[in-house]
């Protein structure tokens, strides 16, 4: 697993969990966030894909 789709998964996890648990977020910073993770999570992807 690439380093960047770690993090990206860490992203959407703790974006969850805060979001959950936590303290309710605005919508904006968690579309923001979670839009962030998926995006590291593809660019993970796409990367070892390149690297193999």
């Amino acid at each position: 697993m690439h380093i960047l789709t770690a993090v990206g998964i860490a992203l959407g996890a703790g974006t969850i969990v805060t979001n959950r648990f936590i303290h309710k977020l605005p919508n904006w910073l968690a579309i923001v966030l979670f839009t962030a993770a998926w995006a590291l999570i593809i660019a993970g992807m796409i990367v070892t894909r390149w690297h193999v």
